[in-house]
């Protein structure tokens, strides 16, 4: 196995201008993917950020973690009856809301 490592270094050391090469374009593939993670991710958050703020009002009320899980569609993060039956006494309470539904 030793030599295996002899004959890389070497092999590296000899051929100095296709070995910047490889190493510039592995480094160049890299930070291609982590930008178009990075861009990928802000258009969704502005989908996201477009659809909640101009279809289904301002206001969205979730159980704590549900955004954070919500690649891997969280059904077990739903709110419990109980929650969304006062979360409707204190909507119904406050008279500047003018209506509310529940998630289709």
């Amino acid at each position: 196995m030793g030599n295996i490592f002899k004959i890389a270094l070497r092999n590296l050391r000899r051929y100095k201008r296709r070995s910047a090469l490889t190493i510039s374009l592995i480094a160049f593939g890299v930070l291609f993917v982590l930008v178009f993670v990075a861009v990928t991710a802000s258009i969704k958050d502005f989908m996201i950020a477009q659809i909640t703020d101009s279809y289904l009002g301002a206001l969205q009320i979730h159980r704590g973690g549900y955004v954070a899980s919500i690649e891997s569609l969280p059904l077990n993060m739903n709110l419990p009856p109980a929650a969304v039956s006062q979360i409707e006494k204190i909507l119904a309470g406050i008279k500047e809301i003018e209506a509310y539904s529940e998630r289709i």
